[in-house]
């Protein structure tokens, strides 16, 4: 923390120097004297400020910590004086990425040692990210503004943005083969988990169905269930190749975040477990566990296209038996695509949305009907997506059955 001279501070350090430099030459000593009080004011302003010079933390709690795009929110600001002297009242700036709303002011007023003074401010998510609020800026002078000095306080806490989510609608999805059409299957949780194999004893459960081992390990009665409830798994990957996307800040990539965030939610709704197989992902060993919605959520927000190829994502989502898959692919290599269409299990259901890049940015060549038809030929149900694709309608039309029938005569289904 530095303390400067204002402007009015340097006119008064000059303007003292000027008169005692004068003074001293026409042998004026009175007024060497009045030159050297305007040059010393300064002087003790600086050393008034040091000593006075605040001592805050800072702790900020965004509310809610995830925003959807357009939703605003707020920041409590807690500023505590931990220091042994009182501290004016002084202007504030807290910094924000102009995607929040850009910085704001507010004036924090007088503050005893270990009094904490509370600002509320207001944001709204605008872009999809990761957002750290601050720093904070103090600016602190002396009372006649010759002196000021500016403590800068880090920044902490995060608000993320969500990708947009479009509400989807649509039949329940239904597998189709050769001997007709049937619901996709639920997958069943394997056998030893004490959280589903067994529960907490109710009042009427009969005493047979005590399991002691499961009691002795949690410490009070667990009895039991006869059946095992059924868990419909579905696997979301994300193509975040940069060589694949097109278009600029709302291309491809933006629409597929988009896509597989809609799709997310929708999946949740109807009690889907759901696995997120991205570059991300995988990087982090994560894809091969199923997610919370939130943490779904999250990591679309902070997914970026990144430099390297597809065929990681590939082999992380190959093991992951479940009975939906859906995959946004992109207008790359079309290699790594056509391994993922050949990858679908007998008995899973694929959805493939493969985006067209001269679709976004009008680009060539694509690569989309290299991918259309392998996935096609695999038994996915596929359609190619360009800029104006609404994901919504899109949704509806594949996920019918009459969809996925005549999804190879179909192009991208427009606003």
């Amino acid at each position: 923390m530095r303390v400067r001279l204002t402007g009015r501070g340097r006119t008064f350090l000059t303007l003292g120097i000027a008169v005692i430099a004068v003074a001293a030459l026409l042998g004026f000593p009175d007024i060497t004297r009045i030159g050297a009080l305007l040059a010393a004011l300064p002087v003790l302003a600086v050393v008034s400020v040091w000593r006075a010079r605040p001592r805050l933390e800072v702790r900020r709690d965004a509310r809610p910590a995830l925003l959807r795009p357009g939703d605003a929110g707020r920041v409590v600001l807690q500023v505590r004086n931990t220091g042994r002297r009182t501290v004016r009242q002084h202007l504030a700036e807290e910094q924000l990425d102009h995607a929040l709303g850009g910085p704001t002011r507010f004036v924090l007023p007088r503050t005893v040692p270990g009094e904490t003074r509370t600002a509320v401010y207001e944001v709204v998510g605008h872009q999809r990210g990761l957002y750290r609020p601050g720093p904070l800026a103090v600016s602190l002078q002396d009372p006649f503004s010759l002196a000021r000095t500016r403590l800068t306080l880090p920044a902490s806490g995060e608000i993320v943005v969500l990708p947009r989510i479009v509400p989807l609608d649509g039949s329940d999805l239904r597998r189709h083969g050769g001997a007709g059409d049937w619901p996709v299957p639920n997958q069943v949780a394997a056998h030893g988990e004490d959280d589903v194999s067994t529960r907490a004893y109710q009042h009427g459960d009969e005493l047979r169905r005590i399991h002691w081992p499961a009691t002795a390990h949690r410490a009070q009665l667990m009895v039991r269930q006869e059946e095992q409830p059924a868990r419909r798994r579905a696997v979301l990957v994300l193509d975040s190749r940069r060589l694949a996307h097109h278009g600029r800040e709302s291309g491809s990539f933006e629409w597929a975040v988009s896509a597989l965030a809609s799709v997310a939610v929708h999946l949740d709704a109807r009690g889907h477990s759901l696995h997120l197989v991205s570059t991300e992902t995988v990087r982090e060993e994560r894809a091969g566990s199923a997610l919370p919605l939130p943490e779904i959520l999250r990591h679309l927000a902070l997914a970026l296209p990144e430099a390297g190829d597809l065929e990681p994502v590939v082999a992380a989502a190959r093991p992951l038996d479940a009975g939906l898959v859906v995959a946004v692919v992109g207008d790359g290599p079309p290699e790594p695509a056509r391994q993922l269409a050949r990858d679908r299990r007998s008995g899973t259901t694929g959805i493939m949305l493969a985006l067209d890049g001269t679709g976004f940015d009008g680009s060539g060549p694509s690569s989309v009907a290299a991918v259309t038809d392998a996935a096609l030929a695999a038994g996915w149900r596929v359609r190619p997506v360009t800029g104006e694709t609404d994901v919504g309608a899109l949704w509806r039309d594949i996920t019918t059955v009459r969809a996925a029938r005549l999804a190879a005569s179909g192009g991208a289904v427009s606003r």
